[in-house]
């Protein structure tokens, strides 16, 4: 008697339920409590290839479902859709690409036509320095040992003050990394590891004598 009341109506399926049938299908609009819903609709975005964040109410959830369908298919294009999140979106995608795009040795001052070109493609202002950010971060970071004095290559000012201040953030995530792996070598003054080295540079020492965190 029992299945045969499920049979003829009964309760109907949870939400959860749902949830979790909407994972495989990528059906998830039947899904009552809306952050269920708009759950299933990011988790299945790709699922749906001409409309794959349609379904989502949430505007922010909405935009983040734009981001990772732009990351997805490799189109700086569809940042445009993603709400709060579209320079995000246009500076990851940007960043990502130099990969295949930024010549292996490449210095800073180098095919910065080209780049230029590249993040206005993107979506992005040239006369914003984040961009730059970006690419200097992946020119400076082929580089060994660092050497931020090839910033000073760089003609225009706001670019070359990007390339300089990179830098230094640069060096500061590799002793995060030494810090984090404990390769720092301690005391300060001990000779430092290979991905630890620098051309001379004031700024960089200093950027050492005022880590604290670096030895115990």
């Amino acid at each position: 008697m029992f299945w045969w009341i499920l049979a003829c109506g009964g309760e109907p399926p949870s939400d959860a339920h749902l949830y979790q049938q909407g994972l495989q299908t990528g059906e998830c609009g039947e899904i009552r409590e809306e952050d269920y819903r708009d759950d299933c609709f990011l988790m299945t975005a790709q699922k749906r290839p001409k409309d794959p964040c349609g379904g989502i109410h949430s505007e922010r959830l909405r935009g983040e479902c734009w981001f990772q369908v732009a990351e997805k298919r490799r189109d700086a294009s569809l940042c445009k859709k993603a709400g709060e999140f579209q320079e995000d979106c246009a500076l990851h995608l940007l960043s990502s690409s130099f990969g295949t795009s930024v010549i292996k040795g490449t210095r800073p001052g180098e095919h910065e036509a080209e780049i230029e070109v590249k993040i206005k493609e993107a979506g992005l202002d040239p006369s914003d320095p984040r961009p730059w950010s970006a690419y200097y971060r992946w020119v400076l970071g082929g580089i060994r040992p660092l050497d931020r004095s090839l910033c000073r290559a760089v003609t225009d000012p706001m670019r070359q003050e990007a390339c300089l201040q990179t830098g230094i953030a640069a060096y500061n995530d590799l002793l995060n990394y030494a810090r984090d792996t404990q390769t720092f070598p301690c005391p300060k003054g001990s000779p430092l590891p290979k991905l630890l080295l620098y051309a001379p540079d004031p700024e960089l020492d200093a950027v050492i004598a005022g880590r604290t965190d670096l030895c115990p």
